[in-house]
């Protein structure tokens, strides 16, 4: 049977005080994990799309879902940022081309020293930061390794509960379901299992994204839709460089981001629920 240990606040900080100071950078790559097709995509007439229409929509989701993240790390702090590409245009063999992006993220600033993190966020084009203290994550330590470049890791586990957020527009989407039948279905949210790999090799309590909290730097997160995989990490113990903290636009909290995220959607928003964009 699996051994499953409960991290605790007192294992973190032993293992904080033990850390060199040094700094580092660790670059990761996303890819979305591939669902089985289980029904033939339709369009709005009912009729079957195009197969090739429908393989260069694919291939776009892929391209647009496959980014590049870096993070720089020292003891206390973590920075994690997307980083920048200019994407072709790319067609299929029959000339069809479709384009896709997905919204970029912003930078992610945490401090386990100070206990507090900053996220650059946008709406519309109106930027803000999102300043929220830390919470030390409920993670499992799982009794299960494996190797991840030149690194041994060990696995764990996180459970995140479905959000307010994600209750309140499910519940909104049942209500518009109720007059008018929608096109594409909204799933009930459930909770969601986080599984990462972490080597204790590295001793900073980072990783991409949001996740933090472990004794060791987490190379690789699987949250059951995408995965973020770590491809390089370089590591120095020459003089740190001032990790930057994020300092463009409104300070808010998490609540109140929502909720100005949430009254702007409503108010652009058609009888379908459909956000319409005006030029």
């Amino acid at each position: 049977m699996t051994k499953v240990i409960l991290i605790s606040s007192f294992l973190l900080m032993s293992f904080l005080a033990k850390a060199q100071d040094f700094q580092g950078k660790a670059e990761y790559f996303s890819k979305r994990i591939a669902k089985k097709k289980t029904e033939k995509v339709e369009s709005k007439t009912k009729e079957p799309i195009d197969p090739e229409l429908e393989k260069a929509i694919q291939e776009a989701m892929k391209r647009a879902s496959e980014k590049q993240f870096s993070l720089t790390f020292n003891k206390a702090e973590s920075l994690y940022e997307e980083e920048k590409k200019l994407d072709k245009p790319e067609s299929n063999s029959d000339g069809i081309s479709v384009s896709m992006s997905f919204s970029s993220a912003g930078s992610k600033y945490l401090n386990i020293k100070e206990k507090n993190s900053v996220v650059e966020e946008e709406i519309f084009g109106k930027e803000f930061l999102i300043v929220e203290p830390l919470v030390q994550p409920d993670w499992k330590l799982i009794d299960e390794t494996k190797k991840i470049g030149d690194y041994n890791c060990f696995k764990a586990e996180l459970v995140i509960p479905v959000s307010e957020k994600q209750t309140q527009d499910y519940e909104d989407f049942l209500k518009r379901e109720e007059k008018k039948p929608a096109l594409f279905k909204m799933s009930k949210p459930e909770d969601k299992v986080v599984t990462v790999w972490y080597t204790p090799e590295i001793p900073v309590s980072f990783g991409p994204d949001n996740y933090w909290g472990l004794p060791g730097l987490i190379l690789e997160v699987n949250d059951g839709t995408n995965i973020l995989l770590c491809s390089k990490v370089t590591l120095s113990n020459k003089e740190k460089a001032k990790i930057k903290v994020p300092n463009t636009g409104e300070k808010v909290t998490q609540k109140k981001f929502d909720e100005i995220r949430k009254k702007k959607e409503d108010s652009m928003k058609n009888e379908d629920g459909v956000i319409i964009f005006q030029h």
